[in-house]
């Protein structure tokens, strides 16, 4: 049986403790399309690092990354457009981390996105 993303309202939650916690883990599972899965995977990540730490900052952009193509494959570009701002706040703490550079790219490849398919509605 091929597994499918979990896309709240459509499938169900995969069960708990079936996602492993990691960094390399949480970019396998974004890049498989796996966004809630990536989120589930970083999380853990961002809570074990000091407050207020450039590292969380990083941490916390891949996350909401992770969150805002969760959205735009649920057909939600409002709160896209509302977690872009967050992603850009991070990145702007995040310094010189060892995947901002990614995130940044990432980033603007989720805007690109959003501009294609634009068609806000009330969420």
């Amino acid at each position: 049986m091929t597994r499918e993303p979990h896309i709240p309202g459509r499938n169900a939650r995969p069960p708990e403790g079936s996602i492993e916690s990691g960094l390399a883990e949480g970019f396998a599972q974004y890049r498989a399309g796996f966004f809630w899965e990536a989120h589930e995977a970083w999380e853990p990540v961002w809570m074990d690092l000091p407050p207020n730490s450039p590292e969380k900052a990083e941490m916390a952009a891949l996350i909401q990354l992770a969150n805002a193509r969760l959205k735009l494959a649920m057909d939600r570009p409002n709160a896209v457009a509302r977690i872009l701002p967050l992603i850009d706040d991070h990145l702007s703490r995040a310094g010189q981390g060892r995947h901002v550079d990614w995130a940044r790219r990432e980033r603007e490849s989720l805007a690109n996105a959003l501009s294609r398919n634009v068609h806000y509605s009330a969420e």
